[in-house]
């Protein structure tokens, strides 16, 4: 009862709180409110998660996370699920219209989610709420460090920085409770794209190549490490343990890579990148080559 009783006030404790608040409630981790109808955190997960949602007025819930929205637990608590899927380098355009559709359309509470709630999903809420008009650009990238987003996704930052809303005769896509996620072949195309920057870099004796002052070795390898980690959670890989055995060591091993470049490590993150290089390899032998 007691427990009860606490869940209860912490909720309510959340809901009039300022936006800069976080909390952890039953099923839901890095809470935040970013205004009065906007909140953002972690996927949520079981039931208790979608009762404390709905304690708090949530009527809407939107998923910018690539993984399959959990559509029918979310409407046992009468609860409406958008999908709009996006990667961490950033917020397409056709994304950023889906969120503006959303906050003219939606005026009851709205809850914004990726995995964990620290990177896509402040971002979008970030959208979201300049398109709504209760955040200027610069509170939105306020929201942004106050929900821990890191400074490596550049695209995201870049995205909410420039951002601006779409105007009332500008045709927005229709919102779905399940989005259309890339192809994991697509989405390893992506990957090899980003593992090509940090090539660059490497070249660059690990600083922005001279031809390409916009690529940052850090947020490169960031965008690597997401890229695996992101691939090990797709549907394609549900059945076959060897592929996500590989994946994670991967996505490991990039976490490294990424640690030893921020330490300024130039002899340590060209080792691990051999490594990640070899495995991709023995992976591309595997299952891509064939």
């Amino acid at each position: 009862m007691q427990r009860t009783i606490f869940f209860a006030v912490s909720l309510v404790l959340l809901a009039t709180a300022p936006p800069e608040a976080l909390r952890e409630l039953p099923g839901l981790l890095n809470v935040h409110k970013a205004s009065e109808t906007v909140f953002l955190g972690s996927e949520p997960t079981g039931k208790e998660a979608f009762a404390s949602l709905q304690t708090l007025g949530i009527t809407t819930v939107v998923s910018v996370d690539g993984a399959t929205p959990d559509v029918a637990t979310a409407k046992q608590f009468g609860i409406r699920y958008i999908h709009i899927p996006i990667g961490y380098d950033g917020i397409p355009d056709h994304a950023a219209k889906a969120l503006t559709r959303v906050a003219r359309e939606i005026q009851s509470p709205v809850y914004v989610h990726c995995h964990h709630g620290k990177h896509r999903g402040p971002a979008a809420a970030a959208i979201l709420c300049i398109a709504a008009g209760s955040l200027q650009n610069e509170q939105a990238l306020d929201l942004m460090k106050k929900a821990g987003t890191g400074t490596t996704y550049t695209g995201l930052w870049r995205d909410v920085k420039k951002f601006v809303p779409p105007g009332n005769d500008v045709a927005l896509p229709e919102l779905v409770a399940v989005g259309k996620v890339e192809p994991l072949v697509i989405a390893m195309a992506r990957l090899n794209d980003s593992f090509e920057n940090i090539k660059r870099c490497e070249n660059a004796n690990w600083r922005a190549p001279s031809t390409h002052p916009d690529l940052l070795p850090a947020a490169e390898a960031r965008l690597v490490q997401e890229g695996f980690h992101e691939a090990n959670r797709h549907p394609d890989v549900a059945y076959n343990e060897e592929f996500r055995t590989w994946l994670t060591e991967a996505d490991e091993l990039s976490e490294k890579l990424v640690d030893a470049i921020q330490a300024d490590n130039a002899k340590l993150a060209s080792g691990h990148l051999k490594t990640l290089e070899q495995k991709c390899v023995q992976c591309h032998t595997r299952y891509r080559n064939q």
